[in-house]
């Protein structure tokens, strides 16, 4: 349980568990293995470059759809192809939202320098190294 309700998400993130509860996850590895069962994380971070939010790697999240909150800045949202050899990309911008959905892999890019909300879903998210192409 909090020890406070007062919580800075750049520097601890909390998980949102089934039934509505939130643990904070400072005690917690992210994507730590466990009885993650319903569990989203919920953070936020600073990204100067595309470096900060692993470009080279795509993701995915079997368990659930993925909230991506743009908080300053902008993002790119890059899904990857369904075999047409196309790589759509969406920009976000401060207050604009991506809501990537369950099992589709993505990766992300820094198209300027910012902060980024995002609600994870945890159970089963694979990570798969790419060859970058921005």
């Amino acid at each position: 349980m909090f020890e406070n309700y007062t919580v800075d998400l750049f520097d601890t993130p909390v998980q949102l568990r089934e039934g509505g509860l939130v643990e904070n996850a400072e005690s917690r590895a992210r994507g730590s293995a466990g009885d993650d069962a319903g569990l989203w994380t919920m953070g936020a971070f600073h990204a100067d470059d595309d470096h900060a939010v692993h470009s080279d790697v795509w993701e995915r999240h079997p368990g659930g759809h993925e909230v991506l909150c743009v908080l300053s800045g902008a993002f790119r949202v890059h899904l990857r192809d369904h075999g047409d050899g196309t790589e759509p990309v969406a920009t976000l911008t401060a207050g604009r939202s991506f809501i990537v959905p369950a099992g589709r892999w993505h990766r992300l890019s820094v198209a300027e320098p910012g902060d980024l909300l995002s609600i994870t879903p945890r159970p089963g998210t694979e990570h798969e190294r790419s060859e970058v192409r921005s």
